[in-house]
């Protein structure tokens, strides 16, 4: 099945930890799978959460394995992918390169729709790596958002939360983790774990 290129268009699914951004991607994957596109999906190969060659949502929800293909970098998404792919799906953008965004621009010129998920700040509030130019790019951002689970005399704040705090004593940018490292929490909230006497 081949697009037409005036279909072909670049969506970011933008949110915290826990918002839902690969249940969404999976809702779209079912529809373009009904509909017989070719879809290939891609995962990071340091994040091994779920098993070596699956992507799934923290609650379960699984891609089919032979649309999965584990990379290194962007260069590893070129290498693998097929000319027939109608639909590319790329889980946890902000972990690639910076050719990835170049790469996005040229395979929907080429007429291919292509998704991915961000997590648009680090645990420190930062921009992680390069969501800002992905979500900058985007024809579309899918911006989600979870609930704060700052939890204070047995209470959750249940606030609107739109950043991920990391509850685990370490500094490196790039954790792989899910729950009983991340929480996602409100701005009120959001603090990086030891300063300030937070937690």
């Amino acid at each position: 099945m081949r697009l037409n290129k005036g279909n072909a268009y670049f969506e970011v699914v933008a949110g915290p930890m826990f918002s839902g951004k690969t249940r969404e991607m999976h809702r779209q994957y079912k529809i373009f799978k009904v509909c017989n596109y070719k879809i290939q999906v891609f995962r990071r190969d340091i994040d091994t959460r779920y098993g070596e060659k699956e992507v799934k949502t923290h609650d379960g929800i699984e891609f089919d394995k032979e649309d999965v293909f584990l990379v290194k970098d962007s260069d590893g998404i070129k290498k693998q992918l097929a000319p027939d792919t109608n639909v590319i799906m790329i889980e946890e953008g902000m972990l690639y390169d910076k050719g990835l965004v170049e790469a996005v621009d040229q395979w929907v010129k080429e007429g291919k729709i292509v998704i991915v998920t961000t997590l648009p700040t680090d645990y420190a509030g930062n921009v992680f790596g390069i969501a800002g130019d992905l979500m900058a790019k985007a024809d579309f951002v899918t911006s989600l958002s979870a609930r704060c689970m700052h939890q204070e005399n047995g209470v959750y704040c249940l606030d609107t939360a739109t950043k991920t705090s990391r509850i685990i004593p370490d500094k490196q940018q790039v954790i792989i983790g899910g729950i009983g490292a991340y929480e996602a929490r409100c701005r009120k909230h959001h603090h990086v774990l030891g300063e300030d006497g937070e937690n």
